[in-house]
């Protein structure tokens, strides 16, 4: 069972949670750790992770320099490739076949994609599950807090039955059925019985309020729109904070990985020990994904799709100022070695593309096949605005200056949503 945690971000950083934060911790020279941190202790190493985005500190530089550069970290493979590799060996396990569909049903081919389908990737990646596990606590604080709000502006009123109202509201903010009701279906009940016979007594009085100043004029407004968000709740379910786990957890990549690892511990013919092993090398893979996008400012995944011509593949999104996009597509092919996509974003629909390729035959059949490219993202709506092929060399990194106009300012930070 996932356990839900107050704070997502600490979830992924603390290295007993993220196996990958571990390995890159041990993976460390005496000089980096200095670099990393004044003391010697893992929890200095830790503070100066969640504060660095905050702090400007230079630990996340020096972590994602040891993440990108070394070997242990690009032995992972091709992860649909491992995954279903994983499962063909557990689908002969009777007890656990049953359990196995979700995970199967995550193993897409690229021949498939369309918008649904790759937004379905991503987002049940496993990469987002932390926040979807913060998420799932979101509905009883949306109540809280706006019950809160609600019960402040009826007091900011001229209108005795609204003041009586707030009176009310404040007793019933201090009962205990409030926060239990993200945990039991009875208080749940009763919590939403209470909002519908709360927002039913609002409403009515709400056209006897008449607002004389501009004070009072914004203060209707904030009821108003309290009430409309108190309105939205209407089953019990949508409390529970475990109930909403489950819907948000149901197909993430990770939190099936989490689930089947304890279900090969209670088997009752014990699985042999690289089952256990290919599990957590595949969580690994998945906590290096998160790692790396909180390091780099991204959001970082394994190319979530699957075919015969790839070895290894990884997406990157990152957001800027101004509402520009920018899309990082890494890609180990077969027969043609690395291609790496620079995508950028901007104006809605103007697009910059960079395509670095290690073979010149591929080079070369991508421009043969330009003119087709160029019309399907004008079919799209997209106006391709620049796109440029060029060969890949090895003394330049291109993501380092392949998304920037010459004219555009960046800062940095992203924050990963689900």
């Amino acid at each position: 069972m996932i356990t839900l945690k107050p704070d997502a971000k600490i979830t992924i950083m603390m290295p007993h949670q993220n196996k990958a934060l571990g390995i890159l911790m041990s993976l460390a020279t005496p000089v980096q750790l200095e670099q990393l941190k004044e003391g010697k202790d893992l929890k200095s190493v830790v503070d100066s992770l969640l504060q660095s985005k905050t702090t400007n500190t230079k630990s996340d530089q020096v972590l994602l320099e040891i993440l990108k550069n070394n070997t242990v970290f690009k032995q992972f493979g091709n992860f649909p490739h491992e995954l279903k590799n994983l499962l063909s060996t557990l689908k002969e396990i009777p007890q656990l076949e049953p359990k196995l569909t979700k995970l199967e049903a995550s193993l897409k081919s690229i021949e498939k994609l369309d918008l649904p389908t790759l937004k379905g990737q991503i987002v049940n990646s496993g990469v987002f599950m932390e926040s979807k596990i913060a998420a799932a606590a979101v509905p009883m604080q949306t109540v809280r807090e706006t019950l809160q709000s609600l019960q402040v502006s009826l007091t900011k009123t001229n209108h005795s039955e609204a003041k009586n109202i707030s009176v009310a509201l404040g007793e019933f903010l201090e009962n205990p059925v409030i926060p239990k009701a993200g945990e039991e279906i009875g208080s749940a009940r009763v919590l939403i019985k209470t909002l519908q016979t709360l927002t039913d007594t609002v409403e009515r009085i709400l056209p006897k309020i008449d607002p004389i100043t501009p004070q009072e004029i914004k203060t209707l407004e904030n009821i108003h729109t309290d009430v409309k968000k108190l309105t939205f709740f209407t089953k019990p379910e949508h409390l529970l904070i475990q109930s909403q786990l489950e819907e948000h957890l149901s197909s993430d990549v990770k939190s099936q990985l989490i689930k089947l690892g304890d279900e090969l511990k209670t088997l009752s013919t014990p699985v042999s020990t690289d089952v256990q092993t290919k599990v957590d090398q595949l969580i690994t893979n998945i906590d290096y994904h998160q790692l790396l996008s909180h390091l780099d400012g991204s959001n970082t995944l394994y190319f979530p799709f699957s075919w015969d011509a790839l070895e290894e593949g990884a997406l990157s999104f990152k957001k800027r100022e101004g509402k520009k996009f920018y899309c990082e597509i890494n890609l180990q092919l077969k027969e043609y070695g690395k291609i790496d996509l620079m995508m950028g974003l901007y104006e809605e629909n103007q697009l910059e593309i960079q395509i670095h390729t290690q073979d010149p035959k591929l080079k070369n059949l991508i421009e043969e096949n330009l003119s087709t490219l160029r019309a399907l993202l004008v079919d799209a709506g997209i106006v391709p605005r620049a796109i440029r092929i060029m060969d890949m060399k090895e003394t330049i990194t291109p993501s380092h200056s392949a998304y920037t106009p010459d004219n555009t300012d960046f800062q940095s930070g992203f924050e990963i949503k689900v």
